[in-house]
């Protein structure tokens, strides 16, 4: 009797040490989806910044010039279009604490994605297992 109860915790505990394992595991994997779809989103933020940072400076420089050539003076052109940059600056202070917040939620939801998916996975489990623990076919 003794022996056999020795070897039913030898099993559980080697069990628990292999369950863990695997949920240690489980754990590296989502940081590293997490990690993964925050650098994405990030990145993707970097290049749409620098694309309509270009994209801006030569409308700006246009604008310049097209200014410049309707007030007779380049340097007018190019003033004028430092005061739109100017207003633009402080529209971008004004609004600071609604951009910071969206981009706090962009990045809050890249993080949780996957918690909703490993929830609905294991909510669906729970829905599929009966009172005694076993799975329905």
């Amino acid at each position: 009797m003794e022996k056999n109860s020795e070897q039913l915790f030898d099993r559980i505990k080697k069990d628990l040490i292999a369950y863990l394992e695997l949920r240690f595991d489980y754990l590296k994997l989502s940081t590293y989806e997490r990690t993964g779809k925050v650098l994405g989103v990030l990145s993707y933020g970097l290049v749409i910044l620098f694309t309509a940072f270009f994209a801006f400076l030569f409308i700006f420089l246009s604008l310049g010039f097209f200014l410049g050539e309707l007030f007779d003076s380049e340097g007018l052109g190019f003033i004028s279009v430092a005061v739109l940059y100017l207003i633009l600056i402080l529209a971008l202070l004004m609004n600071k604490a609604r951009i910071v917040s969206s981009v706090e939620n962009e990045i809050i939801s890249a993080l949780m994605s996957n918690d909703e998916k490993t929830n609905d996975t294991e909510n669906n489990e729970q829905q599929a297992s009966n009172s005694s623990g076993e799975i329905k076919n």
